[in-house]
């Protein structure tokens, strides 16, 4: 089954960012298939290629500008947290903490989750926690 996500043209904008997006951004794997005789399996369509469900230009670009906000946010909690109630935590231990509970949100995948944690430890030049290693 083909979904056609859209045919207009890919602006510049929209092509740079998807240029620009972090190689090591997770991208979904979806290991379904689709029954009958033939071999089959499901494709997204857009602008005359083809992707992994969620994986298309638009689709990808969605996800990671919603997790460098999460991780924009994190980054200014994390701050504040070692500065006030949790001073006497590692940074190491304060990023530790996050990590189960922005998973339990259900807002990103788990990889997604660990690709937040490693980008808040960027942000905030803290040493990556090991729960968050790809």
């Amino acid at each position: 089954m083909n979904i056609e996500l859209g045919d207009e043209p890919q602006d510049e904008s929209e092509a740079a960012l998807f240029a620009a997006l972090p190689l090591d951004f997770p991208r979904p794997s979806n290991l379904g298939a689709v029954s009958g005789a033939q071999p089959k399996f499901s494709m997204n369509r857009y602008q005359g290629r083809f992707y992994s469900p969620g994986c298309s230009p638009p689709e990808l670009l969605e996800r990671w500008n919603n997790c460098e906000d999460l991780a924009q946010q994190l980054s200014v909690t994390s701050l504040e947290s070692k500065a006030g109630k949790r001073s006497h935590m590692s940074e190491t231990e304060i990023l530790d903490q996050y990590l189960p509970r922005l998973i339990a949100t259900g807002w990103v995948s788990e990889p997604e989750a660990k690709w937040v944690m490693r980008r808040t430890a960027e942000l905030v030049g803290w040493q990556v926690p090991p729960s968050a290693s790809p």
